[in-house]
C-alpha cells in the first residue's frame, strides 16, 4: 500500500507516493533483559550500512502484521504467526535527496520469538540479538530510531493493579 503522491508547496514537482514498510520487532526475554533482533542493511542498499529491525515493503492487500511476518521469514528464516503480532506504532521518514524511497511510512509490529529461534542474515549483512537498552549504540535511519523508542516495554510483565 502506498500513500498518494503529493506536490511540494510553491512547486510543480510531484513527490512519489510514500512506501508502506512493515517492520518486525522480534523480541525475547533473557536474564540480562529484553533483546530484539537487529540487522545491518547491505552496504549497496538505500540507507546501506545502517542498522534496522527486519522488515520491508508491504505487498498490495497485506496488513502490516502479515507483511512484517513475511519479511521476517524472508530476511531471517524465523517464522511467526501474523495473528500474534502487536502493532506498536507508525513513523514517517522523508529523504528528498534519495532517488528512490524518498518517503516511507514504517509500521512497527512486535512478535515474541518462538522457542529456539535461530535467526540468520538472509537479507542483510549481519543480524544479532541486542538488548533494547543498547540500541542507541548503533547507527539507525531516523524513523527507525524513533520506532526504537517504542520498544522498552516489550517483555515486561503487566504491573499488578491495586484492588
Amino acid at each position: 500500500m502506498t500513500h498518494p503522491a503529493t506536490t511540494d508547496p510553491g512547486s510543480n514537482v510531484r513527490n512519489p507516493p510514500a512506501l508502506e514498510i512493515a517492520v518486525a520487532a522480534l523480541w525475547r526475554a533473557t536474564d540480562a533483559g529484553t533483546e530484539v533482533l537487529i540487522a545491518r542493511r547491505p552496504a549497496s542498499a538505500i540507507r546501506g550500512g545502517l542498522w534496522e529491525l527486519p522488515g520491508g515493503k508491504a505487498e498490495p492487500g497485506e496488513t502490516p502484521a502479515v507483511a512484517a511476518a513475511r519479511e521476517l521469514a524472508e530476511e531471517t528464516g524465523v517464522t511467526v504467526a501474523a495473528a500474534d503480532g502487536v502493532t506498536l506504532g507508525r513513523e514517517e521518514q522523508h529523504d528528498p535527496h534519495l532517488a528512490a524511497e524518498r518517503s516511507i511510512v514504517l509500521t512497527l509490529v512486535a512478535f515474541e520469538a518462538p522457542p529456539g529461534a535461530e535467526p540468520r542474515a538472509l537479507g542483510s549483512d549481519d543480524c544479532r540479538w541486542e538488548r533494547i537498552d543498547r540500541l542507541g549504540d548503533y547507527e539507525w535511519p531516523a524513523a527507525n530510531r524513533r520506532l526504537n523508542a517504542l520498544l522498552p516495554g516489550l517483555g515486561r510483565a503487566a504491573a499488578p493493579t491495586a484492588g
